[in-house]
This record gives structure tokens, sequence and C-alpha cells, in this order.
């Protein structure tokens, strides 16, 4: 009994072996990666021209939306995201604190957003379009120095 035992087991784990799991891969559309820096100076809200798209299904569900970037900035500044050309949105995690010059110059500081955009916030079946946008609260002069960043969007499950 213990000999058919451990023959099933090694069966099963050799067909765990032999059965390879797809690659999914991130289609361009939901991934951005951008290598340079950018500035930009602007009381709240402006387009930091920065977007994905994705395809909802049939049946809508909530989107992750997720952006890590190394910036600079004079001032407080806030990012957030528009989802379908709708206004900036105002939850969750938003500010960047001042860091650096706002030149390019010397040290970034990093950060990272993870908004989930539920169908309520402008989500329709078919192509979504979710476009970075922000600015400045309290200072028109403000600059704010986005370097190296990656915006994505994925669908959650």
């Amino acid at each position: 009994m213990a000999r058919k035992m451990m023959l099933l087991f090694l069966a099963i784990a050799c067909l765990m072996l032999a059965v390879e799991t797809p690659a999914f891969a991130v289609p361009p559309t939901e991934l951005l990666r951008v290598e340079q820096n950018t500035p930009f100076q602007s009381m709240c809200c402006i387009s930091y021209r920065e977007k994905v798209t994705l395809t909802e299904p049939s049946v809508i569900a909530p989107v992750i939306v997720t952006w890590s970037t190394d910036y600079q900035a004079t001032s407080m500044y806030v990012a957030s995201v528009s989802v379908n050309g709708g206004p900036c949105l105002k939850q969750g995690s938003v500010l960047l604190n001042p860091f650096g010059a706002g030149n390019g110059s010397g040290p970034f500081d990093s950060h990272m957003f993870q908004w989930v955009i539920q169908p309520s916030d402008g989500l329709v079946t078919g192509k979504n379009t979710f476009l970075l946008c922000g600015g400045s609260f309290t200072d028109p002069n403000g600059v704010l120095m986005l370097g190296f960043n990656t915006l994505s969007a994925r669908l959650s499950k």
C-alpha cells in the first residue's frame, strides 16, 4: 500500500512539473515607463501627460493603478489619476512632500502611489484611460521634477 501511495505521489509530482504555467505579458498599453526628467509648475490640477489604457470586460471590475516615481519638489505637490477625462480624483495617498532643488540636480526622493478605481469612479465597458494628474496646493511658483517613473493599470480579481 505504501509503495502504491509513493508511486501515485511521484506520478502527480511529475505531472505538475510537466505542466508549464503560461506567462502572461502585460499589454504595452497598461504599462508606461518614463526615463527622463520632466518639470511641472502649476497649481492643482493639471495633466502630468502620463497615461495608460486598459480594456474592461462586459462586467466592469475595479482597477488598481500604481505609480512609482523619483522626484524633486520645491513645495508640496499632489498626484492622482483622472479616469476617462474626468476630474483628478481626490482619494487615497496623494502627497509629494518638498524634496531637493526641483531642477534635476542632486538627489531625488522616491514615492509609490496605488489607487483602487471603482466602477463608480467613471469606469466603462471597453477602453478606459488613466491619466496622471496633480499640481501644487500651496505655491504657484513651486516646481515638481518627475524623474524615472512607472505607471500601470491592472484589473483586480
